[in-house]
């Protein structure tokens, strides 16, 4: 039985595996009905372009969360430790900036989507409901930067 602790630490891996299993189902729905009935499905690009941004951000969260993401190690391993520590605090802090920027320019995107009631082209949804996936995205980002800076810490002291 898997814990809720365990589910909480791999969401981002979880996610993104049930998501790229759908995208492989469509995907390969889409390539049978083309070549064997002769009847493209068009709103399975649609659905695979769109969670493929959420497959971005949940794999961005996961790199934050394990402290994976792209670091100029070579150089900071050589800094004495007060200065590791301090460089730390600031990637940490840049990132939450980057990532909260991004997460609020992209609430500002789907307002104006709301607002517009701007439709996707081949289901006809709202395109508010692929955007949304921003926020949300940026937000277990930020989440998951802070986190892991507090993790690192506490390794240091």
């Amino acid at each position: 039985m898997l814990s809720t602790r365990w589910i909480a630490d791999h969401l981002e891996e979880l996610l993104g595996a049930a998501l790229l299993a759908l995208m492989a189902l469509l995907a390969f729905v889409n390539v049978i009905t083309r070549y064997i009935f002769q009847v493209p499905l068009a709103f399975t690009e649609e659905i695979e372009i769109n969670a493929m941004v959420w497959l971005t951000l949940f794999g961005t969260s996961a790199a934050f969360r394990r402290r994976h993401h792209l670091k100029m190690l070579f150089f900071q391993d050589r800094l004495p430790t007060k200065v590791r520590v301090w460089l730390n605090y600031i990637i940490g802090l840049l990132g939450v900036g980057l990532f909260a920027s991004l997460g609020y320019l992209g609430y500002m995107q789907l307002q104006e989507e709301r607002i517009l009631e701007i439709i996707s082209e081949s289901l006809g949804v709202p395109q508010w409901i692929y955007t949304v996936c921003i926020p949300i995205g940026c937000s277990l980002i930020v989440f998951r930067i802070i986190q892991a800076t507090v993790s690192e810490h506490r390794k240091q002291t």
